[in-house]
């Protein structure tokens, strides 16, 4: 059994919107539909956590309602940070499923939208194979270190440089094991599989598709709507 996590709690300052970015309409449906389609779709997700701000679950729950969501088993409220919304979906699963012994639980922005199903495949089967697993983007840009007064101290090296996305793909008791050590360490990561690579456990990379970004401004969401309308 494989479980996403979709996550949902963020703010969202640079969009500038005043809501949740999540709840912002992409062709006259929020945001978070399309990512929560994707996942439903998958033959390999048995199950989805959404993960929201808390005093916003009505709103899910009525999206979930609306659009018939079959697979999603629980809307539950976030943390201040990302990681700790994160760790609130591996209790509820831990609650929930705990017995199982072979479990993937996958994390995945819910402004991420364009998810593909053999990026879900993926990220299962390397995480089966690994431990953890995730898709990112191939760095394309110059790269260069900059100062605390803007003057540039050098190039970065881009060969081996990856953009992080998601989803993030991490064996349950993994899972379980590094964000409690995180959490006792009082360590926050940048994304989750940060936390298993602190560990000394490997992860494997996968090239994500294109069409896999996260909708930060108001910019990412007019791309949005131009991937929308190919």
């Amino acid at each position: 059994m494989n479980i996403a996590i979709i996550l949902a709690s963020g703010v969202g300052k640079r969009m500038k919107a005043g809501k949740n970015k999540t709840l912002l309409e992409l062709d006259n449906k929020p945001l978070i539909y399309y990512a929560i389609k994707n996942f439903e779709k998958s033959k390999l997700i048995s199950k989805i956590v959404l993960v929201v701000r808390e005093g916003e679950e009505k709103y899910f729950n009525d999206i979930v309602k609306k659009y018939n969501f079959k697979k999603i088993i629980a809307v539950i409220s976030g943390g201040e940070e990302r990681q700790y919304s994160a760790h609130n979906g591996i209790k509820f699963i831990e609650d929930k499923f705990g017995k199982f012994k072979k479990m993937i639980v996958l994390f995945h922005n819910g402004a991420n939208p364009f998810v593909s199903q053999n990026e879900i495949k993926n990220v299962v089967t390397e995480a089966l194979k690994y431990g953890a697993a995730a898709v990112a983007h191939k760095t394309k840009d110059t790269i260069r270190r900059v100062n605390d007064a803007n003057l540039s101290s050098g190039v970065i090296e881009r060969e081996g440089l990856w953009n992080m996305q998601t989803p993030q793909a991490i064996e349950f008791s993994l899972a379980k094991r590094v964000f409690k050590k995180a959490q006792e360490d009082n360590f926050l990561g940048t994304d989750d599989v940060s936390l298993v690579e602190r560990l000394g456990k490997k992860v494997k990379i996968i090239e994500a598709s294109e069409n896999n970004f996260k909708i930060t401004t108001p910019l990412d969401l007019e791309l949005a709507r131009i991937v929308l309308r190919r």
